[in-house]
């Protein structure tokens, strides 16, 4: 995905206009590529965060059929002792197909399943932004840590790339637009550790 300008949603919801479903638009947000260590808080040092939510989606597939589910979600981050981001993210879509996805500092990925894409991770003062592009358009996962950064809260967007649809590969691998998305179920969790290790 090119880099540039997103508009980012603050959640897709089933909002009619003139008859038709939009995505309500929120804000407008640079998504940059590979991912970034440098800035992370020494608070955070050798600590994993934990986030996890549920999307509900209706899809348009190129197939013509109309997709309607769940899809959960489980998002890991380690930071090293170093300050060094370590992502992996775990996703079920309610039936027999998942996918995931693991990226280390250096911006490179290891990825399984169809529609598996690549983790954006740096930090933003006191967020956690982790940004998983889409073939056109893309997620951003944005934590918000307290000032001791001893507790976070999650809030899942999705963004636009000039005008055009939300479009990407299916866990059964189907190329489909996102008309609507629901995020629900929406936790974060700071623990000290390492959560990959051992696995």
């Amino acid at each position: 995905m090119k880099q540039g300008l997103l508009m980012i949603v603050t959640s897709l919801r089933r909002t009619r206009l003139g008859g038709a479903l939009v995505a309500v638009l929120a804000s407008v947000a640079a998504i940059p590529g590979g991912t970034a260590a440098a800035q992370s808080p020494s608070a955070l040092f050798n600590k994993s965060v934990t986030l996890s939510w549920t999307e509900y989606r209706v899809q348009r597939c190129d197939s013509g059929e109309m997709k309607r589910g769940n899809t959960d979600s489980v998002l890991q981050v380690y930071i090293s002792g170093e300050g060094r981001a370590f992502s992996r993210l775990n996703r079920l879509d309610g039936g027999r197909h998942g996918n995931s996805t693991d990226a280390d500092p250096e911006g490179g990925s290891t990825k399984a399943g169809q529609g598996a894409s690549r983790l954006d991770t740096h930090f933003d003062g006191q967020q956690l932004v982790i940004d998983t592009p889409m073939r056109s358009g893309a997620r951003r996962v944005q934590v918000t840590f307290d000032a001791g950064y001893a507790t976070c809260r999650v809030d899942v967007r999705f963004g636009k790339e000039g005008g055009q649809d939300l479009y990407h590969r299916t866990m059964d691998g189907q190329m489909c637009t996102i008309i609507s998305t629901d995020v629900s179920r929406q936790s974060c969790g700071i623990k000290s550790g390492n959560a990959f290790a051992g696995r």
